[in-house]
C-alpha cells in the first residue's frame, strides 16, 4: 500500500512539474497538537516538531489563481502529561490553491492527505522511546490554510494551519466489548512556519 501511494504521488508530481514554473525545497517548524473529543482533563499538550519536502510552484489555473502541490515528510504528535510524548511521522501531500493579495503575498487554502510511515511512544521525556504503529490509522486527511510571502526571487516565508478531519485513533479493545475509539476521537492539528528555496526556474 505504501509503495502504491508513493508511486501515485511521484507520478502526479512528475506530471505537474512539467507545467510548473519552479520547484522549491521547503522546511520549517511545526507546532503539533491533537484534538481529543471528549477532552480527558487536559492531559494532552502540544509538541514542537518539524517538516520538510518539495513544493511544485506557480502552476497557473487562471491569470490570478494558482495550484501548489507539495510532498512533505511531516512530524505530528503530542505530549501526555506525566507520561511522555507521542510522535507520528507522515508522508504528506498538501494540494493548495493560491490567491494573490498584494505584490509578493498570497493566501493558500486546500486539502492534505497523509500516510503514516511510523509512530513512536516516548516515556519520561523520550528517555525510553519505542516504535508502536498499532495506535493510529495509516491515513489522515484534512484541510489547510495559510499565507506565504515572497521575500526575494528564490526565497519565500510562510505560515499554515492544518486541521485534521478524520479520526486517527485506531480501534483496539479496552474490555467490555468496547474499543478505545468508542470513548475518544482524535484529530491531528497544528501550525507550521517555514522557509522555501526555489530552484529550476524556467
Amino acid at each position: 500500500m505504501k509503495k502504491l501511494i508513493a508511486a501515485i504521488a511521484l507520478s502526479v508530481f512528475a506530471f505537474v512539474n512539467a507545467k510548473a514554473q519552479s520547484v522549491a525545497f521547503k522546511a520549517g517548524y511545526t507546532h503539533s497538537d491533537i484534538i481529543v473529543s471528549p477532552e480527558p482533563a487536559n492531559i494532552f499538550t502540544p509538541k514542537e516538531t518539524f517538516h520538510a519536502g518539495i513544493v511544485i510552484k506557480d502552476i497557473k489555473l487562471t491569470d490570478k489563481i494558482g495550484l501548489q502541490p507539495e510532498l512533505l515528510y511531516s512530524m505530528q504528535g503530542f505530549k501526555v502529561a506525566g507520561v511522555g510524548n507521542v510522535g507520528i511521522h507522515y508522508l504528506s501531500v498538501p494540494l493548495m490553491v493560491t490567491f494573490p493579495v498584494t505584490e509578493g503575498l498570497n493566501v493558500q487554502v486546500g486539502s492534505q492527505v497523509s500516510y503514516m510511515v511510523n509512530s513512536r511512544v516516548g516515556v519520561v521525556s523520550d528517555l525510553f522511546s519505542v516504535t508502536y504503529n498499532g495506535l493510529f490509522h495509516k491515513i489522515d486527511a484534512g484541510m489547510a490554510a495559510g499565507v506565504e510571502f515572497k521575500a526575494s526571487e528564490n526565497i519565500s516565508v510562510g505560515g499554515r494551519y492544518y486541521l485534521g478531519m478524520t479520526d486517527v485513533n485506531k480501534d483496539f479493545s479496552v474490555g467490555n466489548n468496547k474499543n478505545f475509539s468508542d470513548y475518544f476521537q482524535m484529530r491531528n492539528t497544528g501550525f507550521q512556519a517555514y522557509v522555501s528555496f526555489s530552484f529550476g526556474k524556467k
